[in-house]
């Protein structure tokens, strides 16, 4: 067998025949495969080399990677992308071996498991150092799992670091009992608090932990408690066989390092009142307890929040945070660290943070529903209260979730506090590999993307931290704008972006067709010019004619999507990420140009369709067909719509194996979105939600839909239907949803569920501007729909566009022609208003602004004249959406 094409390094090659040549026949070509799979196979062949001969070899581990796949494909995943791992392998090489047991690798990680589990190998450990040494085997045991699901994608990033700081919690309480054991009695009276990223339950791989000590005001002896802190900082930073168990960090203690490692609670208290600086204040939003004394600890937390949650804060306070974060950007700047370091550099990790922290800090007393949470639960609580849009916090969170997964790949590899890009090429190819990407250039270029957004949102919120930029003023002056206009910033925006802008200024001056494509772009389309400044390839189809084309001219996307696939052979994801990105950009352009609602739904609808379809068959799927539902049910797709699907087999025999390619997609979907490919698929409204399987046999769909499906659930599936046109889907489907009776009891459950979205999913002073759930919008329109067709067994009618459906309930007289050219009206409207407000990057896809100049801006967009002429509109259409559904529940109700 030829290796020298799967590896980089002749060293490599030498490994690989020695490795080959330790195991049966059997195994030899399922582990080529894995390691060729694998993202870095150099890497992975030494490690496996140096596993096998450790402790002299064993038969055992020769057998188990040969014939358990399971084994083999984890540990070639594991020790290709964490050189820790490999080294703690040859370490312990029976540990590698659990990689067999399914069971073992699926338990979750919780402080509570790891304390009872520890009690338990700790209770006949011969030393304290013994004990310690247990402790870490504890501890790396764990870790191996947690970076299994990282890598593998079955758990969520959030879910990874809550695991990581949950195993810090035991580990930690587990080391504290063991050190109060040897020095004290009776309860321990210092409670440990968290800072920092374990304090918010989001730890890396290689944190720091941030630890503060704080004693009972009670106590007396002070020095024994100053020296369990000492012992118990030993235990856990220092070196033994099996390295540390953390680096311990108490430098944000009161007056850091040349304060005293321990403070009566008073006196910490005191400190934080009246001589703390603003960067303490804000540390504190993540203080809690992780072990120790609950109630000091408890004590503690809550009388610091009533510090940090104060309210309106003064120009000193925040001109101090806002300098303490200079400083630090100074000096990466002076590394010149700023693009490389994901952390600290302008748009990584610590923006983000630093953004929602001093939004905690701010709103925290009017809103306590956003303290002392951790990064993404507080984004998403200061969107609920209004603090941050809809936009912001949906750049923020998948900012952040990015960049994380970038730090975490870095660490991983040799167990290090790194927050550096690589900078050689094999580093780099290794690391985009390992994060899902399809290239390191496109990763880079999401990166980069990413950031810029993240920063834009910063200096917007703080502009004290914008750095002026010169460029572009030619180029606006050309396009005749305002440069104080939102045109004339995107235009900065596209510019500051691009690595070679001094080169497109010149080019956009010189090109008089370039030109009106920019002004087109800036005017109606900003939300695609982070795309375009980041893929270059994007470049190509934003200054095309194909964008102009008529609806006859128009190049059928779905036909080549395929048949760019068709062409590709095991590279097909990278291509068909590019080919995703390129023709969404092409969608978001073509409706900017023509604004045609019924065109780019048609388009999307092929875009989407055959993507699902060819990503199936390529996972091996073929025999797995796609419901369709929501509006890619419906061919309503709007720009901003997710691709709500469930999957289904026809043999019941088969639904393991289809499980297992469903939840393959599942992962290309992630890796897709690392991208920034359209994919954006949703399987919530799957047969039991996100709990339930991801694919289902037709007959287990059957069973579901008969005995267990709610009324709401009848409602979506109006809209389904077979991607693959299968006519047992469709059957099945309508069997389902028409089979039974529309009751009144079911009536009534739509209605309390129309309630509850009307309360909880929009906000009360945008729900009569929510063109997606409000009432007389959009919701309204296609539950009065599928209500009718419910209520009336209208089986025959194939799931279409709603406004042909419309068109279908007027024919069968329950709406009349004049309630069916407004609703399909209103319908269209909203439809064009939430691709607009997509384009414009407004605060919210779907809540129409109150700001004079955007509703201005919108007006101008959909060709109304003006924004009263727009509103005027939306209120007629509103309320007759609302008249003929009230109508049309009095009517069902009166049968």
């Amino acid at each position: 067998m030829d290796l020298r094409g799967l590896f980089k390094e002749e060293s490599s090659v030498s490994a690989a025949e020695r490795v080959l040549a330790r195991i049966p026949e059997v195994g030899v070509a399922p582990l080529v495969n894995a390691l060729r799979r694998s993202a870095d196979a150099d890497r992975a062949v030494a490690n496996i080399d140096r596993w096998l001969a450790a402790g002299g070899g064993s038969p055992v581990r020769s057998e188990a990677l040969a014939r358990d796949p399971a084994l083999r494909y984890r540990l070639v995943t594991l020790v290709a992308a964490s050189q820790a791992i490999g080294d703690m392998f040859v370490q312990n090489p029976e540990m590698a071996l659990m990689l067999a047991d399914s069971d073992e690798m699926s338990k979750p990680v919780e402080a509570s498991e790891i304390i009872e589990e520890g009690r338990r190998i700790l209770s006949d450990a011969g030393s304290f150092s013994h004990a310690l040494d247990r402790l870490r085997f504890l501890k790396q045991k764990k870790v191996v799992g947690i970076v299994w699901h990282d890598l593998n994608a079955s758990w969520q990033p959030e879910q990874v670091w809550r695991a990581l700081s949950e195993l810090a919690d035991g580990i930690l309480r587990l080391t504290a009992e063991l050190v109060w054991s040897e020095i004290g009695s009776g309860e321990l009276p210092v409670a440990v608090i968290a800072l920092g990223k374990h304090g918010s339950r989001e730890l890396n791989y290689s944190s720091d932990i941030d630890l503060q000590f704080v004693a009972r005001d009670d106590i007396d002896d002070l020095d024994t408690c100053a020296q369990f802190c000492e012992r118990f900082m030993r235990a856990v930073s220092g070196r033994m066989g099996r390295g540390a168990l953390y680096r311990v960090d108490t430098r944000l203690r009161p007056m850091g390092s040349a304060g005293p490692v321990i403070q009566r609670l008073s006196a910490a208290l005191a400190y934080y009142r009246n001589y703390a600086d603003p960067w303490e204040i804000q540390m504190l939003i993540r203080a809690r307890t992780c072990a120790g004394s609950d109630e000091v600890g408890t004590k503690f937390t809550e009388a610091v929040s009533s510090e940090v949650y104060k309210g309106a804060r003064s120009d000193l306070f925040l001109d101090g945070l806002v300098e303490a974060k200079r400083r630090y950007e100074r000096e990466i700047q002076s590394r010149q660290e700023t693009e490389r370091n994901v952390k600290l550099g302008r748009g990584g990790i610590r923006d983000v943070e630093f953004i929602v922290q001093l939004l905690q800090l701010l709103s925290g007393k009017r809103y306590p529903e956003v303290r002392g949470l951790g990064t993404l639960p507080s984004t998403a609580a200061l969107e609920k209260v209004g603090i941050l849009t809809e936009r912001e916090a949906g750049v923020l969170s998948s900012g952040y979730r990015l960049l994380r997964q970038v730090e975490h790949r870095i660490q991983l590899l040799h167990d290090l506090q790194s927050h550096m890009l690589p900078a050689d090429p094999r580093g780099q190819q290794v690391l985009a590999a390992l994060v899902g990407a399809s290239s390191w250039k496109r990763l880079r270029a999401e990166i980069r993307r990413i950031r810029f957004l993240i920063r834009s949102i910063l200096e917007a919120r703080i502009p004290k931290l914008a750095v002026p930029s010169e460029e572009s003023t030619r180029v606006i002056d050309s396009l005749g704008m305002n440069p104080d206009s939102s045109e004339a910033a995107t235009v900065r925006k596209l510019l500051t972006m691009m690595e070679d802008s001094g080169e497109v200024a010149k080019e956009i001056e010189a090109s008089g067709r370039m030109r009106e494509r920019v002004d087109l772009i800036a005017s109606r389309a900003p939300r695609v010019v982070s795309e375009i400044a980041f893929h270059s390839e994007l470049w190509d189809v934003a200054f095309s004619e194909e964008v102009e084309h008529e609806g006859a001219d128009e190049v059928d996307p779905g036909t080549a999507l395929a048949e760019r696939l068709a062409s590709i052979g095991e590279d097909w994801e990278s291509e068909f990420a590019g080919e995703l990105r390129r023709l969404w950009t092409a969608a978001c352009l073509k409706f900017a140009w023509h604004g045609d609602l019924e065109r780019a739904s048609e388009y999307l609808d092929k875009i989407s369709s055959r993507a699902l379809l060819l990503a199936l068959d390529r996972l091996g799927g073929q025999d797995i067909d796609v419901i369709a539902l929501g509006r890619l049910g419906s061919r309503d797709l709007l720009l901003p719509s997710d691709w709500d699907v469930a999957f289904v087999v026809r043999d019941p025999a088969q639904t393991q194996r289809a499980e297992r390619i469903g939840e393959e997609l599942l992962k290309l979907t992630r890796r897709l979105a690392v991208s920034s490919a359209y994919f954006p698929l949703d399987t919530r409204l799957r047969p039991e939600g996100s709990a339930g399987l991801v694919v289902r046999s037709l007959a287990a769909v059957e069973t579901y839909g008969w005995q267990a499906m709610e009324p709401w659930e009848r409602l979506a599936y109006t809209r389904a239907r077979s991607l693959r046109g299968w006519q047992e889907t469709d059957s099945t489907l309508r069997s389902v949803v028409y089979g039974a009776l529309w009751s009144e009891e079911a009536e009534q459950q739509i209605d309390h569920l129309r309630a509850r979205v009307h309360r909880e999913r929009a906000r009360p002073n945008e729900l009569h501007r929510n063109l997606k759930l409000g009432p007389g919008f959009s919701m309204d329109v296609e539950w009065l729909v599928g209500a009718s067709k419910l209520h009336l067994s209208l089986s025959d009618v194939p799931t279409m566009t709603t406004c042909v459906e419309l068109r279908a309930l007027a024919e069968r007289q329950v709406i009349n022609v004049y309630e069916r050219d407004e609703l399909s009206a209103a319908y269209q409207l909203y439809g064009s208003l939430r691709n607009a407000l997509w384009l414009l990057e407004m605060d919210s896809d779907a809540v129409l602004p109150e700001n004079p100049d955007r509703l201005a801006k919108l007006a101008h967009f959909l060709s109304y004249d003006g924004p009263n002429q727009l509103l005027s509109a939306v209120e007629r259409y509103k309320s007759t959406v609302i008249e003929v559904y009230d109508r049309l529940k009095r009517g069902r109700a009166a049968c």
